[in-house]
């Protein structure tokens, strides 16, 4: 601006400057002359702006172009830890709905499901550490009686795409949908999980929390897509108290190797092999080991999960116990917002000596069948809509559900 002040300044002058030199030219000469001088100022002005603008590097428009195209939000199922430009990360996960005769109880109720709260913050360029908490406010009557678990507590390190480790409390690598669904059922396509995948505190006889180190990472195997995790850590203790259990036998190892073969994207095949000790009851403990294999296929709207499980309990005294058991469940997602699925699941104990009698009780034999929907009300609201038909050893019974999921 202040360059062309003085151009106009410099014009202005040097047209008094002839008026006071030149009184005898015409006028019509004389305003000929006078435009051509302002003509030249001009011209002159806007050679310099030309060259400022091809002298200063990098100089753009700041205004942002109103046509771009604004790239697509990921929806945030596993929530990420933070990224560079955010040093903490926060998600909360909620649902409330109305039960029928579930597990054939002949209850009909309005339950407040678990509230799960998840976490992560950035320490450092490579060291993050992450935190998940649930109020279990399920089947408590007083809230002075909501527990409180500590679901997840982690550090964790990230190396390369090769290596990461985390030390703490995690979600152990036995099949894949433990770990690919946090607690909250927002994240999943329905109501209840699979019978095979129940948490602890719920029933479920997996061990799907240890504490420890857990290493994962992809392994060089090109359009393979190998990844693999190792695990070593404590598992959890089951009885009504701790006092008594020797909690060094209960060390726990875990192997689990999956593929994601870039050839067919969405798919992933895998498999895992534990092996711990644990201790049903005071000052007892047995050998256990779980084998499972899943077939996962996600994509162009269908979602298709099969997992197969076997696990054995064994003590050298008295026999062992066999758990096999599969899900298969299929959903796709009609239009933008419902997607109706249909699950089968099947679960069956038996053994030999003591502990062949007490794996029953460990892992009722069950049979289930699951129809259902799921409507996406919102990007953060869901409403599902579920029943169906379970068994055990003693008798069959219809259920149904209806939720209303949400995140915030």
């Amino acid at each position: 601006m202040s360059h062309r002040v003085n151009s106009r300044c410099v014009a202005v002058l040097a047209v008094l400057f002839f008026n006071a030199l030149t009184p005898a030219i015409a006028q019509p000469d004389k305003d000929a002359i006078i435009q051509n001088l302002i003509a030249r100022v001009e011209a002159l002005e806007r050679e310099l702006a030309a060259l400022k603008q091809s002298t200063v590097p990098g100089l753009e428009s700041t205004a942002a172009p109103t046509n771009a195209a604004r790239p697509e939000q990921p929806t945030v199922h596993e929530a990420a830890p933070a990224q560079d430009d955010s040093r903490f990360t926060f998600h909360g996960y909620a649902d409330l709905g109305f039960q029928r005769n579930v597990d054939g109880d002949a209850s009909k109720r309005f339950a407040l499901g678990e509230v799960d709260l998840f976490a992560s913050t950035r320490i450092s360029p490579r060291v993050s550490a992450l935190w998940e908490t649930v109020l279990e406010t399920d089947n408590q009557v007083l809230v002075a009686s909501v527990p409180v678990n500590l679901e997840r507590l982690l550090l964790q390190y990230r190396c390369n795409d090769y290596f990461h480790l985390d030390a703490g409390s995690y979600r152990t690598a036995i099949g894949y949908y433990s770990t690919a669904y946090l607690r909250g059922s927002w994240l999943q396509t329905a109501i209840t999980r699979p019978r095979l995948f129940e948490f602890e505190d719920d029933g479920g006889f997996l061990p799907l929390h240890n504490v420890g180190l857990s290493a994962h990472g992809k392994l060089p195997s090109g359009a393979l897509g190998l990844h693999y995790v190792v695990e070593v850590g404590s598992s959890r203790n089951y009885g009504e108290s701790s006092a008594g259990y020797n909690f060094s036998q209960n060390a726990a190892v875990n192997l689990a190797l999956c593929a994601r073969p870039q050839a067919l994207p969405g798919l992933e095949v895998g498999f895992s092999s534990y092996h711990d000790r644990f201790s049903p009851q005071q000052d007892y403990s047995m050998a256990r080991s779980v084998w499972t294999g899943h077939l996962v296929y996600q994509a162009h709207r269908i979602e298709f999960l099969n997992e197969a499980v076997w696990a054995k309990f064994r003590n050298p005294k008295d026999g062992y116990g066999n758990v096999p058991g599969f899900y298969s469940q299929l959903a796709y997602r009609l239009g933008g917002s419902w997607s109706p699925y249909v699950r089968l699941e099947d679960i069956h104990a038996s053994g030999t000596g003591t502990v062949g009698e007490y794996a029953p009780q460990i892992v009722p034999w069950r049979t289930a069948e699951t129809v259902g929907a799921r409507y996406d009300l919102t990007d953060a609201i869901a409403v599902k809509f579920e029943g169906g038909r379970g068994s055990n050893q003693l008798r069959s019974w219809i259920q149904a559900a209806v939720q209303v999921a949400f995140t915030f």
